[in-house]
């Protein structure tokens, strides 16, 4: 009778324990390139950078050449890490739903033509290279570099 009366104590204080116990759960959400865009030099004095921006806010920028005028950033070649605003990525993507981003082919080009810079974006997956022919986005890569503009970049470490 004490065994059953020490068993069901036991049972009872293991039960309340395992109540009182946090469990600490992890996010499992993958980090993914919601936005990128990249530059591709030029003879010229083309823009060449590398932006990306995750799903998490966090963004990079591999900057090759970047001109104060075009920019207004005073960054020099190197490598910056920053954060954006998920009210600017939605608004991204919302131009991109608007102008049929996604239904674009994956390449717009002619390899035997020189001098021509790529553009090269992706928005949620979807990859476009656009050098020569291709569709006019400007509108997309202006409001993305607008959004660049406005992040506080920081020399990655």
């Amino acid at each position: 009778m004490l065994r059953n009366f020490q068993i069901v104590c036991l049972i009872v204080v293991l039960a309340i324990s395992s109540c009182l116990t946090e469990k600490h759960i992890k996010s499992t959400t993958q980090l993914e390139i919601i936005v990128m865009l990249k530059k591709t030099p030029c003879y010229g004095d083309c823009p060449i950078y590398n932006f990306q921006a995750l799903n998490n806010g966090h963004a990079t920028l591999i900057v090759g050449r970047i001109t104060s005028e075009y920019f207004g950033l005073g960054l020099k070649e190197g490598e910056y890490e920053g954060k954006i605003n998920s009210e600017d990525l939605k608004e991204i993507i919302e131009l991109a739903e608007a102008i049929d981003y996604f239904s674009l082919k994956s390449k717009y080009d002619d390899e035997k033509i020189m001098d021509l810079p790529a553009a090269i974006s992706s928005i949620e997956g979807h990859k476009v290279f656009n050098r020569f022919e291709g569709p006019n986005l400007d509108p997309l890569y202006s409001l993305i570099e607008q959004k660049m503009v406005k992040i506080q970049w920081h020399t990655k470490t």
